[in-house]
């Protein structure tokens, strides 16, 4: 018998495909006819950027067919799609020359109909719940870069969703979580290392340059770029003239399409802590920041967040420190020994882009982000640990299998979780709008109790002609 891996994965999940299907619920893939020879049909919508990579990594799978390309820039689908000379001045042969391209997201879902069974979406953070929802609502998979939505409220809701969904399989991209350091982090808090966490502080240095904050919305206009669709890089979010920077990628900083430092980098370092923690939503929030603009998240800012007691944190809760734009947390406050970060490589890894440091009852706990082993430090010293290389894997193909084998729980960052801890991250970052203020979450509504302008970011209401079933 010639047993491939397709078939292999088919016939050591008969059993629960099999009651799937009998229920209604099975896979895309599975409802249009599966055999040996069929493959994921994957529409990726925003190529440029994080979005390229996604593109490479996901295209790359075996079992993947990329049948749409979708990006609000004609010259970044002319990238993909034709011979074009890269930053070398060599010439570098189109990747998908067959495939069809959209400007419009909306265009493409209608077009292509039944013949696509996935979405992978890498597009600017506003746009991240309509275009994911969109396509729940039409039966596809969704793989979806962080944040997974710019507002609480779109986090709340794409997690409720995806919840009721059975046959729809879920990722956010936080390729970090995947590696063995993260992994061997995660185990550490489960196995209960450092004891019911106290206080949990997180930085970055980010912006740091890589894209402008602070800065006052500036006033008129310019010519729009041949090729791109403005219309449709706004979206959901308010109408307003274009600027020249403002795409492909200094967006981030402002507020009325990214999420900032916070939204941006919590994702990577925050993600594990959150989950083996299992917060819930913060129940008030405080930004101290640097030059705040209105339009823009602040140059700088620190952040505090405070979580109700649940079983893996103090009975009297737990409260999150954030720092960014080169504030850091009182490491020697907190109580970690002098050379802590062991060396210069563990220097770069605490000042570069950040990490996480987390106190319990028991201990001290260092999380970095990747590219080194989390430690743990009881009354000041070092518990010496020993090390566990729990292997890695691929985030992108891990989703890529989990879609193939119809098994929505094999994915660590679905949307059901990463909802969760992205609507902190939306409270975090749009406390911003009220600063210097104590703000009280109130998670029933996805609503500040005392901020109607921290409420409006969190809650926000779609620009006329945009709006999407279930959000």
């Amino acid at each position: 018998m010639n047993l491939t891996r397709r078939n292999f994965v088919l016939a050591s999940l008969a059993t629960p495909l099999a009651a799937s299907i009998a229920a209604g619920a099975a896979p895309a893939f599975l409802r249009r006819g599966l055999n040996q020879n069929s493959k994921l049909r994957v529409l990726k919508v925003g190529v440029g950027g994080m979005g390229h990579a996604d593109l490479e990594q996901v295209a790359s799978h075996k079992m993947v067919e990329i049948v749409g390309l979708c990006d609000v820039s004609q010259d970044q689908l002319d990238a993909w799609t034709k011979e074009h000379k890269n930053d070398k001045g060599e010439t570098v042969a189109a990747r998908f020359p067959n495939v069809p391209t959209f400007t419009d997201w909306r265009e493409a879902y209608a077009k292509l109909g039944k013949g696509f069974d996935a979405v992978v979406c890498s597009t600017a953070d506003h746009m991240h719940a309509p275009i994911s929802m969109a396509a729940m609502n039409l039966g596809k998979h969704v793989y979806c870069q962080k944040p997974l939505a710019q507002g609480a409220y779109e986090n709340r809701r794409l997690a409720e969703v995806a919840a009721t969904l059975p046959s729809i399989v879920t990722q956010m991209g936080t390729q970090r979580i995947a590696t063995k350091w993260r992994r061997y982090g995660g185990k550490l808090l489960r196995d209960g290392a450092i004891g019911p966490v106290t206080d949990m502080y997180a930085w970055t240095n980010r912006p740091a340059g890589w894209w402008p904050q602070g800065n006052p919305r500036p006033t008129g206009s310019d010519p729009i770029p041949a090729g791109l669709n403005w219309d449709c890089f706004l979206g959901v979010s308010e109408n307003r003239p274009y600027k020249n920077g403002y795409t492909p990628f200094n967006w981030r900083g402002t507020i009325d399409w990214g999420t900032g430092a916070f939204g941006d980098m919590g994702c990577h370092m925050l993600d594990v802590p959150f989950y083996e923690l299992e917060l819930a939503q913060p129940l008030t929030a405080l930004c101290t920041p640097t030059k705040p603009s209105g339009d823009q998240f602040p140059e700088s800012e620190s952040v505090l967040l405070t979580y109700a007691a649940n079983s893996k944190t103090s009975k009297s809760g737990m409260k999150l420190h954030w720092f960014d734009g080169g504030q850091f947390p009182d490491f020697k406050a907190i109580g970690l020994p002098q050379g802590w970060e062991g060396g210069k490589q563990g220097e770069d890894v605490v000042k570069g882009d950040g990490g996480v440091i987390l106190v319990g009852e028991k201990g001290t706990m260092w999380f970095p982000i990747e590219h080194a082993w989390a430690r743990v430090f009881v009354d000041g010293k070092d518990a010496q640990i020993a090390t566990e290389d729990l292997g890695k894997s691929n985030h992108w193909h891990d989703w890529v299998d989990a879609c193939i084998a119809g098994k929505k729980d094999a994915c660590v960052s679905r949307f059901e979780k990463a909802g969760r801890m992205c609507e902190s991250l939306s409270i975090g970052a749009m406390s911003a709008l009220d600063p210097g203020k104590v703000l009280e979450y109130d998670a029933s509504t996805c609503s500040f109790k005392n901020s109607p302008a921290a409420t409006a970011a969190v809650h926000r209401t779609y620009r006329a002609g945009w709006k999407v079933e279930n959000l």
